[in-house]
């Protein structure tokens, strides 16, 4: 009995110094902005790049709307489109963001102390539960501090290997407006004419050596909707998608490692045999 009381005063003693350290240790640490610098500098990083190919959907699509005629307006409408999801990105990316100093303190100030607080009352009234309990607060725990460092460094992987084509993409977006600013200044400096007939005559002649003729304009519209597509869905993947993917393979490793049976309540069969006795009884009655 001294053994056993012993061991429970020194488990007990152990939970509380876990606890504490979680409070006044380990949970600063893991809300600082500091610890995660590298991760919120590749968010930075992500959400320039999303708001750069945001202005260029904006600036393409006013570009080949500029064009006279509605041979190039299905196609900037199309483009204009995009750009919604494009907000749900920089959404994602916010999210992320706030979700990495807020995961980290939420599991190491509140989480983890309550889980040693309900071991702690297990050891002394040994009620499964409670373990069962501590233990799954000690997984969500972990699960939601790795969750968004591990999904940042999944997307950087992948996006390392598309980040050419998404830089192509806007600077190639952006050459197609600035075709439409410089035919504008150009317009400036001469004569006082009228600008906008100017502009959408030089326009004509092409918006990123689109050539002359709507045929070639609807060409180069269509090729540029192409890669916003594709770095949209890039971006999508990586942003929304991925982060979705690591919980849900967290979620899996937890129920492997930290799978609790669940006891069913027992059937009394007594009860079980009165039942089928009743329906073979009816049976008889009916026939």
């Amino acid at each position: 009995m001294e053994k056993l009381n012993s061991k429970t005063i020194i488990t007990v003693i152990a939970l509380i110094i876990v606890a504490v350290l979680s409070i006044f240790v380990i949970a600063p640490f893991a809300s600082s902005a500091k610890t995660h610098a590298n991760s919120i500098k590749t968010l930075d990083e992500k959400k320039i790049t999303v708001m750069e190919l945001t202005a260029a959907t904006a600036g393409s699509a006013t570009a080949l709307a500029a064009i006279p005629g509605d041979f190039t307006t299905p196609v900037s409408n199309q483009i204009l489109q995009l750009s919604s999801y494009l907000l749900i990105v920089i959404g994602a990316i916010f999210l992320e963001k706030v979700l990495l100093t807020l995961t980290g303190f939420v599991a190491f100030k509140f989480l983890i102390p309550i889980a040693c607080l309900l071991y702690a009352i297990y050891v002394f009234v040994e009620k499964e539960f409670l373990r069962n309990l501590a233990f799954k607060l000690i997984a969500f725990g972990i699960v939601i501090t790795l969750i968004v460092p591990v999904s940042v460094s999944v997307s950087n992987l992948i996006e390392k290997t598309h980040k050419d084509s998404i830089t192509q993409t806007v600077e190639e977006a952006k050459n197609a407006q600035n075709e439409v600013n410089q035919t504008e200044a150009e317009e400036n400096q001469g004569d006082n004419g009228n600008v906008w007939d100017t502009v959408t005559s030089k326009v004509k002649e092409g918006i990123s050596n689109i050539g002359e003729g709507a045929s070639k304009a609807i060409k180069k519209g269509e090729e540029l909707l192409n890669k916003f597509i594709d770095a949209i869905a890039i971006l999508l993947i990586t942003s929304c998608v991925i982060p979705i993917v690591v919980l849900l393979a967290f979620v899996w490793l937890v129920k492997i490692i930290f799978s609790v049976n669940i006891p069913l309540p027992k059937v009394n069969k007594n009860i079980l045999k009165k039942e089928e006795n009743n329906k073979t009884k009816k049976e008889k009655e009916n026939i």
